[in-house]
């Protein structure tokens, strides 16, 4: 089944930790795959509903964007250790992990602490490097439809946050992507956890050749990039992204890209 044709219903649910009420979404069953959404807050696509199809799927909507002020995390490693206690309050102590963007800056962090919760990491333009890259809020809305989708005739259509939402978190997280971490890249190269690093290959927002840097301090880690896509990649093409993501989660290390319309041929 493709992603365009999924079913599933994710319900809300909140948790109280680290001093949060965290609203989160869940749907699916069987091993757990926490998601961690991107700097525009909780981010839907068909993909998360086909990869609940298999696993139990759960989307928290971080501190920092919810009703409460997060006063608590100034860095990305922080944000990371919060996220980490939220997780442990819903019993999980085991998982797969996957952030998009800035989710994926918290990912990284948050599997290079605690390697030992981390099944597989799947990191999906992954903003922790951003070498060349260019901040969102400095584009116009034209700009950024193009940085961000390849294909805005797809479903779903590309959406910033709205003006007052963002008003409201991106201090936030401005403060969070500012302040350098000088201990990650050795955290990375001592952390054996496998990873999937995803690219579009015309992601305007966190310029692509990024993933390199990833590739070389992961030691057991895969680079790939997903063809005519933007920093959207699992909304311009859900297909191959989903299959891709699917066949690592599944097969770690030993995964094979398919030879259908994935990264190969676009």
């Amino acid at each position: 089944m493709s992603p365009a044709t999924a079913t599933v219903t994710f319900t809300e649910h909140a948790v109280d930790a680290a001093g949060f009420t965290v609203r989160y979404w869940e749907a699916g069953e069987g091993t757990p795959l926490v998601y961690l959404h991107p700097a525009g807050g909780p981010h839907w696509r068909p993909v998360h509903q086909q990869l609940a199809e298999q696993y139990r799927v759960i989307q928290f909507e971080m501190p920092g964007w919810g009703d409460d002020a997060n006063d608590k995390a100034s860095t990305l490693r922080e944000q990371a250790e919060l996220m980490a206690t939220v997780i442990a309050a819903l019993g999980v102590d085991s998982y797969h992990l996957m952030g998009t963007s800035l989710g994926g800056a918290v990912a990284v962090n948050l599997a290079t602490l605690f390697p030992d919760r981390i099944i597989s990491l799947v990191l999906d333009a992954p903003a922790a490097f951003r070498d060349g890259s260019t901040p969102p809020n400095q584009l116009t809305p034209e700009q950024a439809q193009r940085a961000f989708r390849t294909h805005p005739e797809r479903e779903p259509h590309f959406e910033m946050a709205p003006p007052e939402a963002m008003a409201r978190f991106w201090p936030f997280v401005e403060k969070l992507m500012g302040t350098p971490d000088d201990t990650l890249v050795d955290r990375m190269r001592s952390c054996g956890v496998r990873t999937l690093v995803l690219f579009g290959t015309e992601d305007g927002i966190i310029a692509p050749h990024n993933g390199r840097t990833y590739r070389r301090h992961l030691s057991n880690s895969s680079l790939q990039y997903v063809f005519d896509a933007a920093h959207d990649a699992m909304g311009d093409r859900p297909e191959a992204f989903y299959a891709v993501v699917d066949d690592f989660l599944r097969r770690g290390m030993g995964f094979l890209v398919s030879d259908q319309d994935t990264l190969i041929n676009p």
